[in-house]
């Protein structure tokens, strides 16, 4: 099953909020003449809401009325500096828009109260993320998994294609509760051993190794749905390896070039010459609608096995699947999403806006790197293939992906 969408943990996952978490508990104890926290005891204390957070800062027997009090003030306190410290960790951001590029949906459960868990997404993540909870009036907070099941209705996914990503025991426990997939992560809060513990499936000790586990998992469901659906795959871990693979698939032969970002950067054209007759029209040669083998990439890859593609004049796809007796479609990772929707949706948001804005296009998406379904005269996305299997009549359609991000 592939992974089609990521809830995270905020503080200790994808902030560093402890400088201003502790400031704020220290402004609320002094007011009350309690004893000053280092933050490493604050550090202790969070991921199981503020009221709780308080209740272990204030000395033991302090009266209820004394730990509203200093609940209220820390509040206060927290929302006039909640950004003055607080920082993504390093390598969030790149994860965020990694994770994007894949066509991954994003949410954050947060046990911080809604207010403040709304406010620093908005800050530090605008627009990214589908759904930001945090602890909300008659709700239960983490590990109840009622929030989480909230989320997954929300993003339309079952329990089995969602990663659950934090830095506590309290997460671990929330995915494990709703059947998600835990992800413990060892750059905030909490060590390896409890994480372990409470049920992490997998540990990742830097944020870019989430994005490694993404790509593996996604791999995996992929390479099975391709095979299934009849196409051949194979793996190549870097662009250079690719090129020789292509290379050695194409010499002695006739081959058709489509206009790709992706093939250019592997220079098989050029590994070529004088090995293959050779037809790009990028290159100033004639172009050709038959021959022994076509090369081409996609705007997307599916894990659940489909390719898709977008064109402007319709060459490229017209050829990639029909008139040639082969076929080879090369993909970096960054091309493969989870599903088919959300491989239409990398096409017309991501690669179709990036493509237009190479070519100079005068469209809307050239502009702000965003799909306003246009009618300019200078559209590129004109027609669109989704290809569920190998087409009849072509003797071999192969699907090579990439572990390195390439093209658009």
């Amino acid at each position: 099953m592939s992974i089609k969408a990521v809830i995270f943990d905020l503080d200790g996952t994808l902030l560093d909020t402890l400088g201003d978490l502790a400031s704020a508990v220290n402004t609320a104890m002094r007011r009350h003449g309690f004893p000053l926290l280092d933050e490493d005891d604050v550090c202790g204390r969070v991921g199981n809401g503020v009221r709780r957070l308080i209740e272990q800062s204030v000395p033991a027997g302090t009266p209820r009325a004394d730990i509203d009090a200093c609940l209220a003030e820390f509040q206060a306190a927290y929302d006039e500096h909640l950004v003055e410290r607080t920082h993504p960790y390093q390598g969030i951001p790149a994860v965020i828009e990694a994770f994007h590029r894949r066509g991954v949906r994003m949410a954050v459960l947060s046990n911080k109260y809604q207010a403040a868990a709304v406010r620093l997404i908005e800050h530090y993540f605008p627009g990214q993320m589908a759904v930001t909870f945090g602890e909300r009036p008659g709700v239960p907070r983490k590990p109840d998994p009622t929030s989480t099941h909230e989320i997954m209705d929300a993003l339309g996914v079952q329990p089995g294609e969602i990663l659950y990503i934090g830095d506590s025991d309290v997460d671990m426990r929330t995915a494990r509760a709703a059947g998600a997939t835990a992800v413990g992560a060892l750059w905030g809060f909490r060590d390896k051993d409890l994480l372990l513990a409470a049920g992490a499936e997998h540990i990742v000790e830097r944020p870019e190794d989430l994005i490694q586990l993404l790509d593996r998992l996604q791999l995996d469901a992929a390479m099975q749905a391709f095979e299934q659906n009849g196409f051949t795959w194979t793996f190549c871990a870097t662009a250079a390896q690719a090129a020789d693979y292509i290379a050695g698939q194409c010499a002695g032969k006739t081959v058709g070039f489509g206009g790709s970002m992706t093939i250019d950067r592997l220079g098989v054209y050029e590994m070529l010459q004088g090995k293959a007759d050779l037809h790009w029209h990028w290159k100033g040669d004639s172009e050709i609608t038959s021959g022994d083998v076509f090369l081409t990439s996609a705007n997307a890859v599916s894990a659940m096995g489909e390719t898709v593609n977008i064109d402007g004049r319709g060459n490229r796809i017209a050829a990639s699947v029909y008139g040639f007796q082969s076929c080879y479609v090369v993909c970096g990772i960054n091309k493969l999403a989870p599903d088919l929707p959300s491989a239409m949706r990398r096409a017309r948001e991501i690669a179709g806006p990036m493509n237009a804005k190479r070519l100079n296009k005068r469209t809307p998406c050239a502009v702000d790197g965003k799909c306003h379904d246009c009618h300019s005269p200078e559209r590129i996305c004109r027609a669109m293939t989704i290809l569920m299997a190998p087409p009849m009549g072509m003797q071999h359609y192969e699907i090579v992906l990439v572990g390195e991000e390439l093209g658009y």
